[in-house]
């Protein structure tokens, strides 16, 4: 008995090491220059990188700012317990974001719809109404493991990222899955021809590094607030999407009645996963 449990231990060890070795080459090296060190990485190919319908997005946005609430209601206690110190600060800003962006995502969605007109929005969103008009949204979805949601303006002669949020419940895990997100939208951008890539950022808590490591950097001379520009100099790092039958073997783990950011994240990826494989991922187009 004794013999067999140390046998079993031992297969036990060496499969962990094994998956974490694996873990760490088939994914650190792929977002390593975007992706903060502190953060747990995970491999690109654990993301479903796509384009979100508006409402699609709104039951997602909507867990996350519930989940915020949650969060600051229980003291900044989690299950990760992240959200102290600098990523409490984090938390803040998220719950202070999520119910915009979330408004955003509905107003989007209506204007999709024709429920509403773009040119008839009313404030606060009358004065933004081009912006929103040109606005997509685009995710870097996992089950449970840290996603990001981008609100992504295409302009003439430059894409602007005006809004990026993750789930509150994996504040480490949303850094990675941020800078994966960061890295798809500039490498569509640059592929479409288009060399200007704007960031609004949102507070980190590795503060500027973390959007250098992504290749955003403060233009020179630029007033405080301004937006953050892709170095020109920047190689938009090659970030490989999940294949569909990958994404939802992914989630096939999840608890059919999964509720909560896990659960919407998991049935976002399914809807993405159900779809065909370029139908809403099209390379020619950094709105697409």
């Amino acid at each position: 008995g004794s013999v067999s449990t140390r046998i079993l231990s031992t297969h036990m060890l060496a499969a962990f090491t094994f998956a974490a070795a694996l873990l760490h080459t088939s994914g650190t090296a792929r977002v390593a220059r975007c992706c903060p060190p502190a953060a747990a990485v995970l491999p690109a190919t654990e993301y479903m990188l796509r384009q979100l319908q508006p409402a699609q997005s709104i039951g997602l946005l909507a867990a996350w700012e519930k989940a915020s609430r949650d969060l600051r209601a229980a003291g900044f206690r989690g299950p990760q317990d992240e959200a102290i110190g600098e990523r409490a600060l984090k938390l803040k800003q998220l719950a202070e974001t999520l119910p915009r962006v979330k408004s955003t995502a509905m107003i989007l969605g209506l204007c999709e719809k024709g429920s509403l007109s773009f040119e008839t929005l009313e404030e606060p969103h009358k004065s933004q109404a081009e912006t929103l008009s040109r606005t997509s949204l685009r995710a870097a979805i996992s089950a449970g493991r840290g996603s990001a949601i981008a609100f992504v303006s295409q302009w003439e002669d430059h894409v602007s990222i005006d809004a990026v949020v993750v789930n509150p419940q994996y504040l480490e895990l949303g850094e990675a899955a941020e800078a994966v997100l960061l890295a798809d939208i500039a490498q569509r951008a640059r592929a479409a021809g288009v060399a200007d890539v704007r960031l609004h950022p949102a507070y980190q808590a590795d503060g500027a590094a973390f959007y250098e490591r992504c290749g955003f950097v403060a233009a020179a001379g630029g007033a405080e607030g301004a937006p953050l520009r892709f170095a020109s100099g920047s190689e938009a790092p090659e970030v490989a999407a999940a294949e569909p039958a990958a994404a939802a073997e992914a989630v096939a783990a999840e608890p059919a009645a999964a509720t909560g950011p896990a659960g919407a994240e998991a049935g976002a990826a399914r809807e993405g996963a159900a779809e065909k494989q370029g139908s809403t991922d099209s390379t020619s187009d950094p709105r697409a």
